[in-house]
């Protein structure tokens, strides 16, 4: 009788061990996916700013066009700030002049514009976000500025 009152202790205790462990698999589970949550609400946060500077850029670019550049190179670490940035309420932007084209992309054909680079990075820096397009402006006055292309940079390390 004794003998069967251990054998029923030990198997109450492999079986409260079992249980622990399954409960804290599920916790380090949960902790991963908030982490994993937290991260993807960040990256998101940090794409909508770097949209909202990309726009605040445009603006700037309508106001005060930049000179012509030569050999313009986009910023060569926009992640890190490196260079001549100006400032917006949700980030930083770049603007360059990459000078006049007759045959920009999705433009008439034989239409005059003059292509222009922004170059926008989120304010946040966890999750840091790069974004560029290329905006062609028509040399006739009165006409908006259309976006060519659009392009999000990865950080490289």
């Amino acid at each position: 009788m004794s003998r069967q009152r251990g054998v029923v202790l030990l198997l109450a205790l492999v079986l409260s061990l079992m249980l622990g462990l399954l409960a804290a698999s599920a916790l380090r589970e949960a902790l991963v996916q908030t982490r994993v949550t937290g991260l993807m609400r960040d990256s998101l946060q940090a794409f909508e700013q770097a949209e909202a500077t990309l726009s605040a850029g445009l603006n700037e670019l309508q106001r005060t066009p930049p000179v012509v550049c030569h050999g313009c190179l986009p910023p060569s670490r926009p992640h890190d700030l490196q260079g001549h940035w100006q400032s917006s309420e949700n980030g930083y932007f770049h603007l360059q002049n990459l000078g006049e084209t007759s045959r920009a992309a999705h433009m008439p054909e034989d239409q005059e514009v003059t292509l222009y680079r922004v170059t926008a990075v989120s304010r946040q820096q966890v999750a840091r976000q790069v974004l560029e397009a290329v905006y062609a402006i028509p040399d006739a006055q009165g006409q908006a500025p259309q976006r060519i292309l659009w392009r999000q940079r990865l950080r490289r390390d």
